[in-house]
Order: C-alpha cells, then structure tokens, then sequence
C-alpha cells in the first residue's frame, strides 16, 4: 500500500507540475507580441543614428538601431512606453497606443543628465540620483592604455585615493581608499564585477564599460555588510544588434626606473666613511694608498643598481573582441594577452583572460543571459637564500653594498660581498618563485516580465580561484668555496569558492507627475577555501625540483580550511514627483557565519532626498541653467571583514610539548574567543549640490560628508601573563570628515573640441575611540589621524659640544653636529613625554585633472594626479649612510664638518657617524617630511586615419602614443616615490617610467 501511496504522491506532483507550466504559458501565449518599425535621427542634421538603444520602459526588451537609424521591436501588447537613449543625446519617452511605427529624432544633451549610471542591482538616470557616486565611462576609458584596473580610475573621481607602491610586474602593491580610511582593520572598498564580488586583478581593462564608485552610505548600503568601505561596480561590455565587430586593440613598449638612489663613488665613499670614523674617535678603514687607488680607478667601483636592472623592461598587451547580434541574442567575446618584463631578470608577468557575455530574448517575456571569463595570471620573481622570495631584498642589497666592494674576483667568480649574500649572483642562480593564479567567474541569469513595469531577476553564479605557487630557492657558491644556502623547494596551493544565489523583484511605474520604482531582493553566499603547502630542503643539486628529493629532515606538510556563509535581505524605493522631488529609501539585513547564531543578524537602512531647483516654475525660464540640483543623505553600514570562528574557541595543532625527554605532538587554544563580537557599524550623512549651466559649458559637483564608524573589531594588548593572544573585540571608533569638488568645463573652437575636468578632495581623519594607545612611531591614539608619525621635533643642531652636553639632549652622547630636539615640557631632558605628531602618512587633500582635446583626425588627453598635506619618511638604512657596512649616496655628502668640538660646516645631515648613528636616527621632523606632489600620470596623442587611406575597408583606425609617470614635482627626496602608501620609504623595487605605442582597429 505504501509503494502505490508514494506513486499516486508522485504522479500526482507530476501532473501539478504540468497543469501549472501550461497555465503560466498559455497565460502569456495569450497576449500577442506586436512588432513596432522606425528609425532614428539627430535633430541638428537628420543624419541617421546607428546604436541607439530602444526598449520598452520598465524592461529590458530592447534592441538598438542599425547603421541606418532604423529598428525593428517585438514588444508585449501591454507595453506603454518606449524609450530611446543614446550618449551624448537627451532621452525620449514616447506612448506607443496604436502606433507601429515611429520616426525620432534626438536632440544633444551637451550636460548628459539622461546618462544611465551603474547602481546596487540596477541602474538610474544621473539626473535622478541622490546619493554620492561617481562613474566613469566607456568613452572615458578609451583609447586609454592600462595594465590593471586601479591605473584606470587613480584620480578620475573626487574622494578615491589610489596609490601604487612600487612598478613590480604583478606585485604593484595598489591600495584604494574611498572617502579616506575606515577602519582599524582592512579598509578596502567592497568590487563587485557584474554583481558578483571578485577582484578587479583579474579583469581585463579593454573588457570593461562602465566603472562606478558608490561613496556614501544612501548609495551603498544596498550591500550593508560589506560596503562601509565603499562600493565599486565594474560592468563589462556586452553585445549589441548588428553585423559582427571585429575589434583589435594593441601596444608595445618599455619601461624606465624612477627614483633611484644615487650612490657615492667608492674615493667619495671611503673618503666620508674615513670621515666618520675619526667623529667617532676611531682609526680609519682605507688607507691613503687605498684612496688613491680608488680615485685613479685601479680598485673597484662597481655599480651595483646597474649590474641589477638588467631586464628588458619590455611590455605588450593584445586583445581581440568580437561582438554582433540579431533581434532576439547578443554576444561578446574576447581573448587578451598581456606580458611585461620586468627591469630585473625573472621578474615577468603574464596575464591570459578570455570572456563571454551572451543575452537572448527567448519570448517577448523572458531573457536569459550568461557573464562569463576566465583568467591566467602567473607572477615570476626571483628567491634567494637570505629571506627567500621577494625582489625587494635583491633592491636593498644592490643599495647596501659599497661600490668599493668588487662583485667577481679576477677568475670570474662572484664574491659574497656582503654577509647577506651577493644579489648579482642569486639572479644569475636562477632560482625563482611562481604564483599562477587561475580564476574563473561566471553567472546566468533569468528575467521575466510579469506584467506591465514589474520584472523578476534571478542569478546563479561562482567565482572560483586556484593560487598554485612555487617557491625554488638555489644554493650559491661563492670564491673560495663559500657556500649560502640550503637549497629548498615549497610547493603552495590554495582554492577558493564562493557561490551566489540573488533573486530581484523590480516595480517601474508612472503615474500622471508621480514615478515610483521598487527593489525587493534576497541573496545568499557560501564562501569556502582550502589550503595546501609542502616544504622540503637540502637537495642533491640544484636541478631538481620536485619534493621527493631533497631531505625528509626539517620537512613540512600543512594544510588549513575555511567556510563562511552571509544570507541577505534587501529593499530599496524610489519615487519623484515632476522629476524635481527625489525620495530613495532602502534597507538590508545580513546574517552573517562570521558572528555567534545570536548577534549575526543586523539591519542596515538609508534614506536619501533630492530637489531639482532648475526644474521649479521660477527658474525653469532660465534659459542658461541646465540643471541645479540639492541633494541629502543619511545612513548606516556594515563590515564584518575580520576572520572566521573568532567567537568559538578553536583549537591549535602543532603545539609540541615536552614529555620523558622527548617532543610530543600536541594541541592548545592559542587565541582567546569572544562570542559577544559582531558588527562594525558605519554612520554617515552627507550634503551635496549639482549644477550645469550654458548647454553644458561649465558644471559643478560638491558634496561634504561626515562618516563615523563605531564597534570596530581590534584587538586591546594585555599582559603576558594572560596566557594567550588578546581576543578580537568590538572597541574602536573612527571619523572621517570631508569635503569633495568637481569642476568641468567643454567647449568648441572651429574644428577644435576640448574638455577640461578638475576635482579635489578635503579629508580629516581621526580616532575617535582607542582604550590602550599605541605611541611608537606610528601613532594609534584618540583625537589623532590613524598611525600619524610620532616623533621629536627637531629645532637645529648643537653648534658646539658645550651646547651638546648642557642643553637638553636625547642620549647623553651627542656632540657638536649633531641633531637638537624641543623640550616640549620644559623638564630638562629629551624623553617620549617630548614627542609630538609629526604628520599623518593619509593624504589630507588629494587632487586631479584632465585635458582633452580633438582636432580633426588627431586626439590628445593630459592626465594630472598629486596629493597635498601628507608625510613620508625613510627607513633608517635609506635614511642614514653606512649603517652595518652599508653604501651612501650623494645627499650625505651635504654633511655637517666638526672640528674641535665646534661645527664649522653647517650642512643638511648632522655629523656622519657610520657605528653610532642611533644618536641622530630617531623619528624626528628632520627625518619625516612632507611629500607633497603634483604627477604626469598619463598623457596620450592620437590619430585617427582617414577614411581615404583605408578605402572603407575597416570601420575605424587610430594609432597612438602614451606616456605614463612622465615627470613629477615633489618636495620629497629625489630618492624616493612620494606615492608609496605605506608611509616608509623602502629599498623596494621602484616605481617605473613608461613609454608605450598602439593601434585600434575595428573592422
């Protein structure tokens, strides 16, 4: 009875089933689909419009004109509205009723407030808006050559700051801020690629469309958990109704070091080390036929930063794409290949990336579509059996090494030079580390339209990662029979996955002078990531690479895992009146793996407000104000960006401990847990006015902000007698207050177009709340910016030794020459109570422009990025000369001299002192400086071929030429990049110079 039971149940859902898919489809075999004729034209001239894009209001049943002006659309008999939009022209709406054919004609929009923006699942008109964002696109990124994304959007939008720290193939170490630094933890912005999170290293520059950053908390908080960082959205190209475009795009060059050190000759090095020396009271190190010797070149001299930089430096980058379309699908596809060689042997890059974007209308009801691409990035650097891989050390010992210190003996073998090791002979070993990262990102999704402005979205989608790396380090033999090493092999693979499942429920409607458009949604993802690593040492030869080889003493076999999940709701309305009283709402709720079952869960809402004056009966007259816009916002958001099953207590392995003499394995917990942990909440509000006037002639942006983020998760120190690690807790607080501008201006003179856009950006950061400060170096305490140099302010040096030994001093051991501090507290002695901030590593102002300019077939675009009110400093060996044996530069020859106690050369650098230079070294203003800059970051010149001399045979065909970091004027060192992020000045691989040539060619 059970068995037939369980069969009739079956049968039964079967037939359910069925009865159901047959009602939905008869419901819409019902309605007819009506197919409506036109073309489309510009007003100015009647010259027909090729891509416009048309579709039914509320949808996204489309399709865009052909190379005619015309189209052809099958739309729903309940279709209303019809919409035709295209860049650079003002938008129309027109009732369809009874019509089948139409014949428009679009006007120019100079100001472009029909633009379409990018925003959290979906996307709006710019004159609609009224959170802070800003968006670059794809006519912007033209022509544009990059080799990442971040070099795409560094100083194009007010209120991001981009650095980059150094010109390593694939280690560029670029950090991205947005309105500042939020956090005590990781303050990155939230990357979503056509709504799926990932990271933009894997996207190809040439792919994309648009790029939006969503800045306050009414833009973002449609994200919640994620997005109190900021929210950039990166939407890549899709295909479009027409012939099929060929498309290829290319460049090849080379690339130059910036900001080398400029190293003593070995005479003008043993000449200053002798120098110190006797300051120090000591006999000196080269005699006066050794100086000799080196000054008439009979010794060494070697430059080590050139036997260094032997790599080629060369660079290319190909991508090929083709898109096309019918009535009812469109595609896009790419492949790319990028390659760049670094200006150090076996420091390359190579970047493989494919992609796929397909849509296809498969009733008038229903559209499905695919977003797909595929990446290959493998990293190479060089190891060494110093520090083992990274070229930054090859950079700090080709920088330490004196000059008079040979690099080979005369039989042609190279000498340890130092007792780090000889960086010319670890790049000659060959010994290198590879990092090949293959990533795959990908979504499908369905939309139905249900009826007339109301569309359900659905969307599946996975962003899988394999990080395989592999570290090979050599042993080197120097003369003598000198050996470093050992050798050693690490083999490391990492996986991660996450999966998204998103459904999205759209409402558009107009109702007389009310519009309203309603968002409600639900989303759910499941991260996941596996670790493997193996290490083995001391093989037979330096040729074999594989585990089994070398020694199963002092091997290692590690493994980790890690699972998290986040559920989310979310809702969002919209709603004006007369397209002049703006009103958005929305709110998320999240639940987060990360937090104990009771404190995931947390709401985050947002309420923002626009008024359109330019629309008002009173200046509505005005013939030359285009827009004037005020603009509100308040809201909340989250982060929970800190590691998993921090609310458990976990269980450590490998914690050996001592039992009958013997090592037995063990386990412990290492780390206390918290379970009270949960989110980091940001609160923010924000004020803003847009305004345009003459037909687009001159436009302003200006926003001001006030963003506080409470409950950061930080840890407090505690006393080791606790027994474990602090546990993570909910403690911190931090503001960020600020002001962004934006001004634009475009015009025409004759056949000459140009544009010239400005923006700058105020921002005070400060700690609000930190219970145990930290007052090292970089300073971590209430009322300051975020790690602030924290140092002693340097007011001169003692002039005499009397002066030394009397006045206030740090060490006791100073001397004329030396660096004098301020007594702050007027107590008689140089301690930590007379420290004082120095300047904060967080640019206070930040700054950019842009020009352009067509004139017939040649095009020309100069782009200008600085930062102002910001400080860097050095690490002591870049700092200060002969530290441990180390080399010197030219600037240390500007010295202060000594004689008898009284100085009678004042110079820049106090006395040198190559053994007691801690005496001078402490973090002082004289050592901290403003790094102020105004950079050339990118300038192109372009030229268009005619029409005449490819005879019609392609469709379009430019050339170009683009510099990148041409020149930049700095009150910082010549030494040194005044961008780096960090604060400190390193001996690191350098920022670099770049010369490239392209073609675009569209057949």
């Amino acid at each position: 009875m059970k068995k037939n039971h369980d069969f009739k149940n079956r049968v039964g859902r079967k037939l359910l089933l069925a009865f159901l898919v047959l009602f939905v489809g008869t419901s819409f075999l019902k309605a007819q689909p009506v197919n409506l004729t036109g073309t489309v034209s510009e007003a100015d001239t009647g010259t027909p419009l090729p891509g416009v894009s048309v579709f039914v209001k509320g949808t996204t049943i489309g399709t865009i004109t052909d190379v005619d002006g015309a189209f052809a659309l099958q739309v729903n008999p309940q279709a209303k509205i019809i919409v035709f939009s295209f860049v650079g022209m003002k938008t129309q709406e027109i009732a369809i009723g009874n019509n089948k054919e139409f014949n428009v004609s679009l006007e120019n929009d100079a100001i472009g407030l029909d633009e379409v923006v990018a925003v959290g699942y979906g996307s709006q008109k710019k004159l609609n808006l009224t959170g802070a964002l800003s968006s670059v696109a794809e006519d912007e990124l033209k022509g544009q050559p990059a080799n990442n994304v971040a070099s795409l959007l560094q100083g194009r939008m007010p209120g991001v700051t981009i650095t980059q720290n150094s010109g390593q193939p694939g280690k560029e170490g670029i950090t991205i801020r947005i309105r500042g630094v939020g956090t005590m933890n990781n303050s990155d912005p939230m990357v979503l690629v056509d709504g799926l999170e990932a990271s933009m290293n894997d996207v190809n520059p040439a792919d994309i469309e648009s790029i939006t950053t969503l800045k306050d908390a009414s833009a973002a908080s449609i994200y919640g958990t994620r997005a109190a960082n900021g929210v950039i959205l990166i939407t890549t190209k899709r295909g479009k109704k027409g012939e099929p475009k060929l498309n290829y795009s290319g460049y090849a060059g080379f690339q130059n070091p910036l900001n080398l050190p400029s190293h003593l000759s070995s005479y003008e090095y043993a000449k200053l080390l002798n120098e110190g020396l006797a300051n120090e009271g000591k006999s000196p190190q080269y005699s006066d036929q050794e100086l000799e010797a080196f000054k008439n070149g009979q010794a060494p001299n070697t430059d080590w930063l050139d036997l260094l930089l032997q790599g080629s430096g060369f660079t290319h980058n190909h991508n090929l794409s083709i898109t096309g379309g019918s009535n009812t699908s469109r595609y896009m596809i790419s492949l790319a290949y990028y390659n760049q060689k670094g200006l150090v042997k076996n420091t390359n890059q190579d970047r493989y990336t494919a992609r796929i974007n397909f849509d296809s209308d498969l009733a008038h009801w229903l559209k499905f579509g695919i977003n797909s691409s595929l990446s290959r990035r493998e990293i190479v650097q060089p190891t060494n059996p110093f520090v083992g891989i990274g070229v930054d050390q090859f950079f700090r010992q080709a920088n330490r090494i004196p000059n008079a210190i040979a690099n080979k003996n005369e039989g042609g073998q190279f000498i340890k030079s130092h007792v780090d090791g000889n960086p010319i002979a670890w790049i000659e070993a060959g010994g290198q580390g590879t990092s090949m990262y293959s990533h795959a990102l990908g979504s499908t999704f369905l939309e139905m339209f249900l009826a007339d402005g109301l569309s359900l979205k659905t969307l599946a989608g996975v962003d899988y990662t394999i990080d395989d790396g592999r570290t090979h380090i050599k042993t080197i033999t120097y003369a003598g029979g000198i050996e470093q090493g050992p050798n050693s092999k690490e083999d490391y693979l990492g996986r991660t996955i996450t999966t998204t499942l998103q459904a999205t429920l759209t409402y558009e409607k107009t109702f007389g002078n009310h519009a309203i458009k309603a968002l409600l949604g639900a989303s759910k993802e499941k991260y996941a990531s596996h670790v493997t690593k193996a290490y083995r040492k001391n093989f037979p030869s330096n040729a074999l690479t594989d585990l089994n080889a070398g020694s199963s003493e002092g091997m290692k076999a590690e493994g980790s895992s890690d699972e998290t999940a986040l559920g989310s709701y979310f809702g969002r309305i919209n709603y004006d009146y007369k397209g002049k009283y703006l009103f958005e709402s929305t709110l998320r709720r999240d639940a987060s793996s990360k937090f104990a079952p009771d404190v995931r869960e947390a709401f985050f809402p947002s309420f923002s407000a626009g008024w359109r004056i330019s629309e008002e009966t009173f200046l509505k007259q005005k013939e030359w104000l285009d827009n004037l816009k005020l603009r509100g916002s308040w809201g909340q958001l989250g982060n929970h960006r800190t590691d998993s099953y921090q609310y458990l207590s976990t269980i450590s392995a490998g914690q050996g401990y001592p039992f009958g003499n013997v090592m037995q394995d063990g386990a412990s917990q290492t780390t206390a847990n918290n379970p009270s942990i949960s989110w980091e909440t940001t609160t923010e509000w924000n004020v803003g006015v847009d305004a345009a006037v003459f037909d687009g002639l001159f436009s302003l942006g200006f926003d001001y902000y006030d963003r506080l983020t409470e409950d950061i998760l930080t840890k407090i120190p505690v006393s080791a007698a606790y027994g474990l690690e602090a546990p993570v807790s909910n403690i911190g607080a931090m503001s960020n207050k600020g002001v962004e501008l934006q001004l634009g201006h475009q015009g025409k003179v004759g056949a000459l177009n140009y544009a010239v856009s400005a923006y700058g950006t105020y921002n005070k950061n400060e700690v609000v709340t930190y219970p145990n400060p930290s007052t090292g170096d970089l300073l971590r305490r209430e009322g300051d910016p975020w790690e602030a140099f924290y140092g002693y302010e340097c007011i001169g040096k003692f002039q005499t030794d009397e002066e030394a030994s009397t006045l206030p001093h740090r060490t006791g051991l100073e001397q004329a020459g030396d660096l004098r501090y301020k007594d702050q507290n007027n107590d008689g002695v140089i301690d930590s109570k007379d420290k004082v901030v120095i300047g904060t590593t967080q640019p206070k102002y930040t700054y950019g422009f842009t020009l352009q300019a067509d004139y017939k077939q040649f095009d020309f675009s100069a782009f200008f990025q600085g930062a102002a009110d910001v400080y860097r400093t050095f690490n002591r060996e870049l700092m200060w000369g002969f530290i441990d044996g180390a080399n010197a530069q030219e600037k240390h020859l500007d010295r202060t001299i000594v004689e008898n106690g009284t100085v009678v050369k004042d110079g820049y650098f106090p006395r040198v002192l190559p053994n007691n230079y801690a005496i001078n070294s402490a973090l002082s203003t004289f050592s901290v400086m403003r790094s102020d800059y105004l950079r050339l970051k990118n300038i192109t010149l372009g030229y268009t071929i005619p029409a005449t001399i490819t005879k019609n045979k392609v469709e379009r065909a430019r050339i170009y030429f683009n510099g990148q970091n041409l020149f930049t004027l700095t009150n910082f060192s010549d030494d040194a990049d005044p961008e780096v992020s960090s604060g400190y000045a390193s001996y690191a691989y350098p920022q670099v110079k770049t010369f490239l040539f392209g073609i675009d060619i569209t057949f």
